[in-house]
């Protein structure tokens, strides 16, 4: 028989048994937790536990949603973060998260529930969006984490532990540009030079990010010192409602924030075009009043590069080849790093230094003669 008061039995298996109530339903029916353990005295402490730690948070039957919570962490967050950042988090959680776990109270949550909304979110069983690689499928564990953490810390729901086995990570080598190359992309340029087109040779030959580039006026180059300075960039954004805008922002990182040397051939391009133009106007559009976005330059940069003759990467590859190029001739990590706008050298070495056959060979040629 259960002791008076207390919600702690003997079951028929030997083992006591104690309940709580844990939350309750919008009918105001209780929700109960079970404890087992193989002594009364055992149960009956880690029973009392578990109702102090429950005291502490909000059983309510007007217990919020999921989305509503997120929409109070969204907001929460939104003086921390970039525009783009947070419009990438709202796109993240309307688009993957919400749709699944939207709806549910908080007072019912638990890690078996969590885990199995996001497995239904990874690998979506009714088909409303492809399976998820696994950038996105970590990147939404990462905001359910986030939001339950902002519960635990109003007090709405207790702490979580939430594991699951992500997809696995498929490793990609991103292809870079040869010596050769290069030097037909360099000749391309300097034929006909324009904005667009040197636009081809910052990324190649200085390490800009395709937004950076966007983001560049023309009193961003001191060409009497021969320096570039990094000072903002260019992203299209979710909104709302399917719809997108073009955002104008510092750049990803405050490491970002930089100075470049301009190597002696962009910089004669350069001096030559900026005749015709003001220093407020935009690098690539040639005016004052907006921008290049990303989107649209992309598609320059693809037939550039055909007209050049070359493979036709994407324009991140261009940033790859830099760093590449910059480690083969032996240039010092900590210094790539800078140039790239990296907050450490390690960042460096784990995504951007990609080695070429012919380096290779000249290693083992140089250890093994």
């Amino acid at each position: 028989m259960a002791r008076r008061g207390e919600n702690i039995r003997k079951r028929k298996d030997g083992r006591w048994e104690g309940r709580y109530i844990k939350g309750r339903k919008p009918d105001r029916a209780a929700i109960w937790g079970y404890v087992y353990g193989r002594t009364y005295t055992a149960v009956k402490k880690e029973l009392t536990a578990r109702k102090n730690a429950l005291q502490t948070y909000t059983l309510s039957a007007n217990n919020v949603t999921f989305s509503e919570l997120s929409q109070n962490w969204e907001s929460s967050i939104s003086l921390g973060v970039k525009t783009s950042t947070a419009a990438h988090y709202h796109y993240t959680l309307a688009h993957y998260i919400l749709p699944v776990l939207g709806k549910m109270r908080l007072q019912i949550l638990n890690e078996m529930i969590l885990e199995r909304g996001l497995l239904q979110i990874i690998t979506p069983q009714d088909g409303c969006h492809k399976p998820l690689a696994h950038s996105m499928a970590q990147e939404c564990l990462v905001l359910v984490r986030r939001i339950c953490r902002y519960a635990a810390h109003l007090h709405l729901m207790p702490p979580v532990q939430i594991e699951i086995t992500l997809p696995k990570l498929m490793a990609k080598s991103s292809a870079v540009l040869n010596k050769d190359e290069q030097e037909q992309v360099d000749r391309y340029v300097a034929s006909a030079p324009t904005s667009r087109k040197a636009g081809l040779l910052l990324m190649m030959q200085m390490g800009l990010r395709i937004g950076e580039v966007c983001g560049l006026q023309w009193n961003d180059f001191d060409l009497t010192a021969g320096v570039l300075s990094v000072r903002r960039t260019v992203k299209r954004i979710y909104i709302a409602g399917g719809r997108t805008k073009v955002v104008v922002q510092t750049p990803k990182t405050h490491s970002s924030i930089r100075q470049i040397p301009i190597p002696k051939g962009i910089l004669q391009i350069l001096n030559r075009l900026y005749i015709s133009h003001a220093p407020q106007e935009w690098f690539l559009s040639g005016n004052a009043s907006k921008p290049v976005e990303p989107r649209c330059y992309r598609k320059s940069l693809r037939s550039y590069l055909r007209r050049a003759g070359v493979p036709t990467v994407n324009p991140h590859a261009l940033r790859h080849t830099f760093a590449t190029t910059c480690l083969q001739a032996g240039c010092n990590v900590k210094t790539l790093s800078e140039l790239l706008g990296h907050a450490g050298s390690d960042i460096t070495m784990k995504r951007y230094v990609h080695t070429c056959w012919d380096w290779k060979r000249a290693e083992m040629e140089r250890i093994f003669p």
